[in-house]
């Protein structure tokens, strides 16, 4: 079943549907109406009466807060019994299609990191986005999902940085501090208005700076201020032509003639070192005319157009892979050592899955999914060539771990999870029962650096769990591919 609130109904092709003409659509003209009619459908439905099988849902939402309200605090539990649901909007779909890359789904964008990010690698990735709005905040939430690397794991300074970039970010940027105040709590980030006299970088620090390690590996940056200032134009000339940044842009205004504009029109150094420019336009053909075979040949147009449910559907068909690799860790007896399972009986996934039963933790199964290409990148393979996709080393399972974690925690941070204070600390260390107490209160005790994880209840490192993830992640593509 798809729901979508506001959206034409000609635009349902661009979503795709669920292929399938048995499959029921309704279009709402809100939010609240959708929800409504999800409620409604869900109702109606009795999973006795299909084998057990919950009634499997996608609802596009229109609102971003509406989405952050799913993703942190989820549904109803007698509606999470009744409905299989994954919930998105259009731009979050978009979003999806430029940095997620999947096995089987082609995309025409190029990866944040498109030389590879190794454990000796200088480079980092630095997404600039242009105009702040619900469009560009789903890009930089997907990246910050996405851009994880293993040479932080060596140097924590080696950070992916997202710039967001508008001439009048103050209300916008308070309202997104606000709403991931648990993300940008434990982040450094700075805030810069050329628009000030005398302009002055503040720079926010982590709450646990000096006291903890450093966990995060996403920095952030928040500049008041026209893409054509002279002092932002430099810093794009600088940021393109730096042999240690890998610079993707992208221009995220409502207004398609500015964006294109805009496009067109950034300093040279960005066209002749081949930047990625995501230039959010619905008139592909007038942008290919110009950009084709010429100097501005990196610049990509993208919007509604690229919205894909399939792609959705890919996420969610892998994160119940990763969900049964779970469970099989948490399922193995006391005293034996946690291992990655050696196949996926996929007449499990179902009851499996049923069994998660918070939204956001399926959130967390597909955030996890998002991410299989990028470190199967970051250790060497094509990412296009998913087939070629062998069992890791020893050495690739300990790195990828590592990455693994720091990628769990920004993902727990966005879900709205926080670190314990000092107080909480003592408390699980005192009694570890406490850690699975506070986490019902969206505590997490691991929200920590990975050199700092501790052990849990079973007297095993809370590492091993990412381990096993991390082994299982060639066995999860292959089942996936093969499905």
């Amino acid at each position: 079943m798809l729901i979508a609130s506001n959206i034409k109904k000609e635009d349902i092709s661009l979503v795709s549907c669920l292929q399938s003409t048995s499959e029921m659509v309704f279009i709402e003209e809100d939010d609240n109406a959708a929800i409504a009619r999800l409620r409604e459908q869900a109702g109606q439905y009795d999973p006795a009466a299909h084998h057990g099988r919950r009634l499997e849902a996608y609802l596009i939402l229109s609102e971003a807060t509406a989405l952050w309200q799913l993703q942190t605090h989820g549904i109803p539990h007698d509606l999470q019994e009744h409905v299989d649901l994954v919930a998105t909007t259009i731009n979050d779909l978009v979003a999806k299609s430029i940095f997620v890359k999947l096995p089987g789904i082609p995309s025409p964008y190029p990866s944040l990191d498109r030389t590879p990010i190794t454990r000796d690698s200088d480079t980092t990735v630095h997404l600039v986005l242009v105009g702040l709005n619900q469009r560009c905040e789903a890009l930089a939430l997907n990246a910050a999902l996405v851009a994880h690397y293993p040479n932080y794991c060596r140097d924590t300074r080696l950070r992916t940085r997202i710039t967001i970039i508008d001439d009048n970010i103050h209300a916008s940027r308070d309202a997104l501090l606000q709403r991931y105040k648990h993300l940008f709590d434990n982040c450094y980030y700075r805030l810069l208005d050329l628009g000030e006299d005398n302009p002055t970088c503040h720079v926010h620090r982590p709450m646990y700076e000096g006291k903890r390690q450093d966990f995060v590996d996403i920095e952030w940056e928040f500049i008041n201020g026209r893409l054509s200032n002279n002092a932002i134009r430099q810093k794009l000339t600088e940021w393109s032509a730096s042999s240690r940044q890998q610079l993707t842009i992208a221009l995220c205004h409502d207004d398609e003639t500015r964006c294109y504009v805009e496009a067109m029109s950034l300093p040279e150094s960005v066209y002749q070192h081949h930047v990625a420019v995501l230039c959010h336009n619905s008139r592909q053909d007038l942008l290919g005319l110009l950009t084709d075979g010429g100097k501005r040949n990196s610049i990509y147009p993208y919007g509604k157009q690229c919205a894909n449910l399939d792609r959705l559907k890919k996420l969610k068909q892998m994160g119940r892979c990763v969900n049964a690799v779970y469970h099989h860790c948490f399922s193995l007896p006391a005293g034996v050592p946690i291992t990655a399972p050696v196949s996926i009986d996929k007449q499990t996934l179902e009851p499996l899955w049923r069994s998660v039963d918070m939204l956001p933790k399926v959130y967390s199964n597909l955030f996890n999914a998002m991410t299989m290409g990028t470190k199967m990148h970051s250790i060497g393979h094509d990412p296009h060539d998913w087939t070629a996709y062998y069992a890791l080393s020893r050495e690739e399972i300990d790195l990828l771990t590592e990455v693994e974690h720091n990628r769990w925690s920004v993902e727990e941070l966005i879900l709205g999870f926080r670190p314990v204070t000092d107080a909480e600390q003592q408390q699980v260390e005192k009694d570890i029962s406490m850690k699975k107490e506070l986490r019902r209160d969206k505590i997490h005790y691991d929200l920590r650096n990975y050199n700092d994880l501790r052990e849990d209840s079973t007297g095993k490192n809370a590492n091993v769990y990412d381990m096993a993830l991390t082994q299982s992640i060639p066995l999860i593509i292959k089942t996936c591919i093969t499905d």
